[in-house]
């Protein structure tokens, strides 16, 4: 598996490809792709495994149908010579007990009735071990790419929820945006701390604060801002990452 591995690493270093660029381009975390190279792909589920193999070989001019198809021979060869002859055996056969409901000349009505309840019990008891003991292994559902951009976004609402409303001043600057393409932004307003977004074509966000915003942007052209009613454009090219743009009211644009 990591000659597998070792190949989807090469052929990015060939196409001069940084895992950056891969990163903005996909939005998935700089830390999965170095996972992804190294082999390492226990830090991930399944399905977020093959949907990040995909994008990854997309990024650097790779067939990510094919590149997923190989990806998948290479782990079933390996899994079958890590169990070579291996043999799923078939379950027991259940050993039902038995018992005679025909009354002795000695059994009183009270035995019979309780012969009867242990045969029901023992019946049940059966019946719940082959239930339960019949191994099932549950089918791998891919996720869209789309559906995964769509978790990390929601984790990243979580993991940054929104401040208490603060009381509106008269003073306050409005910061608007809107989104031509897919975007990762982090925005701070005044000393608060910053929050976290993935924003996709045609949203229009709008932020309040009292003297500043502080911006960092993963597709810097993929963004046109407004600050009141002052038009400052995009804060950079398409495709470039700027950090921590300062726009307040002295000086619009602090880039």
């Amino acid at each position: 598996m990591n000659i597998f591995f070792q190949e989807l690493k090469r052929a990015r270093e060939e196409k001069r490809v940084s895992l950056a660029d891969i990163a903005d381009r996909t939005l998935i975390n700089i830390r999965h792709l170095e996972a992804i190279e190294r082999g390492d792909t226990s830090i991930l589920p399944e399905t977020y495994v093959r949907a990040f193999i995909r994008e990854y070989a997309a990024a650097i001019g790779l067939d990510g149908a094919e590149t997923l198809r190989r990806f998948d021979e290479t782990r079933r060869a390996e899994e079958e010579t890590a169990r070579p002859g291996e043999r799923a055996l078939p379950p027991p056969p259940a050993k039902h007990p038995t018992f005679s409901l025909e009354p002795a000349t000695f059994m009183t009505p009270r035995m019979a009735t309780i012969g009867v309840t242990v045969v029901v019990i023992a019946v049940a008891a059966v019946f719940a071990w082959n239930l339960f003991s019949t191994g099932t292994t549950a089918p791998v559902i891919e996720i869209p790419f789309q559906n995964v951009v769509k978790e990390q976004e929601d984790q990243s609402a979580t993991a940054h929820p929104a401040p208490p409303p603060s009381p509106r001043r008269t003073d306050s600057l409005t910061l608007f945006a809107s989104v031509s393409d897919t975007v990762w932004m982090t925005i701070t307003v005044d000393s608060l701390p910053p929050r976290e977004y993935i924003f996709h074509p045609g949203s229009k966000p709008s932020w309040r604060a009292g003297n500043r915003f502080l911006v960092t942007l993963g597709n810097a052209g993929a963004v046109s801002f407004a600050l009141d009613k002052r038009q400052l454009g995009t804060l950079g090219r398409r495709g470039n990452v700027v950090r921590n743009v300062s726009l307040t009211r002295q000086t619009g644009a602090g880039r």
